[in-house]
């Protein structure tokens, strides 16, 4: 059965993608694009540090930042897309243990949404193994954390970026 699109709009492909660099990798940037066009806007670097929870896998010395792409999607369209963002992180593997973490999702003019493949009690199952996390919401000219929204969301590091993102989303609508 084909998915209706006549009631959803679309919205602004985004990723926040962790790194163990404080500079973007630019093989990975040319990967995005590959994978889901032109970059609209490359945010900052911020160091990652407010959890330990990808030490073990990822080691020390993290740096996360947003991207966003020229590309638009309808929002039911974002789990094929973290099924494509999880193999891009695989293919830049060395052994078990991922490189680069890739947290892609989407923005509309109300909210930043992100797909995972851990359950949650937040969480809403949006089909072949992928919850959607509503991590935060857009109102009076600032984003505001949920309240089980990762240390790093909380702290205020992407708002500068986020809303550019937006703002360059909205006009391009």
């Amino acid at each position: 059965m084909a998915i209706a699109h006549h009631f959803s709009e679309k919205a602004q492909l985004l990723a926040f993608v962790l790194q163990n660099s404080p500079d973007w990798d630019s093989d990975l940037l040319n990967v995005l694009e590959t994978s889901w066009g032109k970059i609209r806007h490359l945010g900052k670097l911020f160091p990652f540090n407010r959890t330990t929870y990808y030490k073990n896998e990822m080691g020390e010395g993290l740096f996360r930042g947003v991207v966003s792409f020229e590309s638009t999607i309808f929002p039911e369209e974002i789990t094929n897309e973290k099924i494509r963002s999880n193999e891009i992180e695989f293919s830049f593997s060395k052994s078990e243990n991922r490189k680069i973490n890739i947290d892609i999702g989407y923005m509309d003019l109300d909210k930043v949404v992100l797909p995972s493949f851990k359950r949650g009690p937040f969480k809403l199952y949006a089909g072949n193994g992928i919850w959607l996390d509503m991590l935060l919401t857009y109102a009076k000219g600032k984003f505001h954390p949920t309240s089980w929204a990762f240390e790093d969301f909380k702290s205020g590091f992407y708002e500068h970026d986020l809303l550019l993102i937006r703002e360059k989303f909205k006009k391009n609508m």
